[in-house]
């Protein structure tokens, strides 16, 4: 490679903020920390680096593994402390290390640039990018960066098809014998936990990263088993998860007729934190074919929703678990019936909160008040009106 440098390559080095004199540059290449192949640990590395050596530093993503930190040279023994430091924890715990490699922009700027470059050619950063643009959060000490680094290695090497729990979502309407629509699949957050021997439910910030691990995990299941689901599959993840190796993965091998009848659930919190990354997902959804639901929507906030998140959702997961039947009649009465056609009341528990539903208007429902309630068929009669009681045999709930 010719390791001089044009004109036109140097300005574009300048308005790109790689070249600012008075500054040292820091190139930190993850790459021999086997847990950050993983995007949720890189990621995660990522932010610690930013918010926990000097204030106000921010990274530039180089690579899939490596990122460029600048801070002023006054700065600059305190940077190395910190690397330095992060490093040394990361080897005394066996979990990889970091190459560092560091310039001073008042004479190396070509050097620098060029060592930039050879990262850039080598390899695609959108993903990454991507990844970075949902984390915003980092751990907030760096034992918690280890712990991840730990779960990380534990859930890679479980069994998910232990773990799997299923819920059927029924379809319920006046004057119709109840159907199954679809199938909801995830894994048991407490199962995992006992596995890992974390609580993880009271972190909120190890949650969500856990949750990033189960996700992959369960888009690498369904890659592999090729099941078929019984009715559309609603499949819970992270939005990242659709930014991941392991979502492009299912695309490519699952065939499109099943592809078509996928339902991915994002949590509306989330789904609201990062529009730019979203909408890249909602294109993404549109050219396949695969629906987007939006999950954990208390029933009294439906009111709330803008139009445009109304428009994009083939389906709104209302939760009613602690909700009476008056409340779920006065939130939907004014519901729009294109809106309501899409609302599934979930977590279910009571024949009453069914009731409500059906005479609201909602036609599918989840919860595990459902299987008592289709294997009653004097209450089913009583809520549908079918004309035909019969016992089902359920199979929906594992």
């Amino acid at each position: 490679m010719n390791r001089s440098l044009s004109k036109e390559m140097l300005e574009s080095i300048r308005k790109s903020g790689l070249h600012k004199p008075g500054h040292s540059a820091f190139v930190l290449d993850f790459a021999g920390i086997p847990a950050a192949r993983n995007l949720t640990v890189f990621c995660a590395i990522v932010r610690y680096v930013e918010d926990s050596c000097l204030s106000g530093v921010r990274a530039k993503l180089l690579s899939r593994y490596a990122i460029s930190v600048l801070v002023p040279h006054e700065n600059r023994g305190r940077m190395v402390e910190f690397v330095e430091g992060l490093n040394g924890f990361l080897l005394s715990r066996r979990y990889g290390g970091i190459d560092i490699r560091l310039f001073d922009l008042d004479h190396e700027t070509p050097h620098f640039a060029m060592l930039c470059i050879e990262y850039l050619r080598s390899a695609s950063i959108g993903t990454a990018q991507e990844f970075l643009d949902f984390h915003t959060e980092s751990p907030d000490c760096v034992s918690k960066l280890g712990e991840l680094i730990e779960l990380e290695r534990v859930v890679g090497q479980a069994d998910m098809s232990m773990h799997l729990r299923f819920q059927s979502l029924w379809h319920l309407e006046p004057g119709m014998a109840p159907s199954q629509y679809g199938e909801e699949m995830w894994v048991s957050m407490a199962a995992m936990e006992e596995i890992t021997g974390k609580s993880i439910l009271h972190d909120p910030w190890m949650f969500s990263r856990f949750t990033e691990f189960l996700d992959n995990r369960v888009l690498s299941h369904i890659t592999k088993e090729r099941s078929t689901p019984r009715g559309r599959q609603f499949l819970n993840l992270n939005p990242v998860a659709a930014v991941s190796a392991n979502f492009d993965r299912m695309i490519k091998t699952l065939p499109m007729t099943q592809i078509r009848q996928l339902i991915v659930e994002f949590a509306l919190p989330v789904w609201r934190d990062n529009a730019k990354v979203a909408a890249s997902i909602l294109k993404r959804f549109e050219r396949f074919g695969i629906g987007l639901a939006l999950d954990a929507i208390p029933i009294q906030n439906l009111a709330d929703m803008s139009d445009e998140e109304l428009s994009v959702a083939r389906f709104l997961k209302l939760y009613v678990a602690t909700v009476q039947p008056d409340v779920i009649t006065s939130c939907m009465a004014k519901v729009p019936k294109d809106v309501l056609d899409r609302v599934v009341l979930c977590r279910c528990e009571t024949v009453e909160q069914i009731k409500a539903g059906v005479q609201a208007g909602a036609k599918y429902f989840q919860g595990y008040g459902l299987p008592e309630f289709l294997n009653k068929p004097d209450e089913v009669e009583s809520v549908l009106g079918t004309g035909r009681v019969r016992k089902l045999h359920l199979v929906g709930r594992r």
